[in-house]
């Protein structure tokens, strides 16, 4: 019965992120790691785990109402968080080669915002009048193992592509943010 609902709520998390619909979620995903291949990975890598803390965690406090924010707040800075990512690959490339403290305090951050996002879709789809905390472990890591497909996926993609000339790696990076950038901003705006 437990297993049959965390799977249950796992599928609903998997495909909330790899719906079409999905895309601030894909986009912001493309923004935090089309700068890292195979090499870096390890730098991705604390990037997306303090993110996750952070959309956990606010998952977490929204959803047994401890703090609701204003869901249009929410649905604002979301896109904001994707331009912002992309932006830093575009003026700062060179800078984020290295993982610091300040970059984890934005990822936990900016985990926080979208945290909040996927509360409101979790509130609205689950069953029960009280929190689940199965449910929102199922639907969590459902949302999680999308999350690393994507990740990874793009580290594959990166790897091969970064394979020619440094030019040609940060040329690609700078193009797929300014892509990014774009479509955020013909989605949201």
């Amino acid at each position: 019965m437990i297993l049959d609902q965390i799977i249950f709520y796992l599928k609903i998390g998997f495909t909330h992120i790899m719906d079409i619909n999905a895309y601030d979620h894909l986009l912001f995903l493309v923004s935090i790691s089309i700068i890292y291949s195979f090499k870096s990975w390890k730098k991705l890598f604390w990037i997306v785990t303090f993110f996750t803390f952070g959309h956990s965690l606010s998952l977490v406090i929204s959803s047994y109402e401890i703090y609701k924010p204003n869901i249009e707040i929410i649905e604002t800075l979301i896109p904001v968080t994707i331009i912002l990512s992309a932006l830093t690959n575009l003026f700062f490339l060179n800078a984020t080669k290295k993982v610091n403290y300040f970059t984890i305090l934005i990822a936990l951050f900016f985990g926080l915002i979208h945290g909040f996002g996927f509360a409101n879709f979790f509130n609205q789809i689950s069953f029960s009048d009280g929190v689940d905390l199965v449910a929102l472990i199922g639907f969590s890591f459902g949302v999680e193992v999308a999350q690393i497909i994507i990740a990874v996926s793009i580290l594959i993609l990166n790897s091969i592509l970064f394979l020619n000339s440094y030019k040609f790696k940060k040329n690609y990076i700078r193009l797929v943010s300014v892509i990014v950038c774009l479509l955020t901003v013909l989605i949201f705006i």
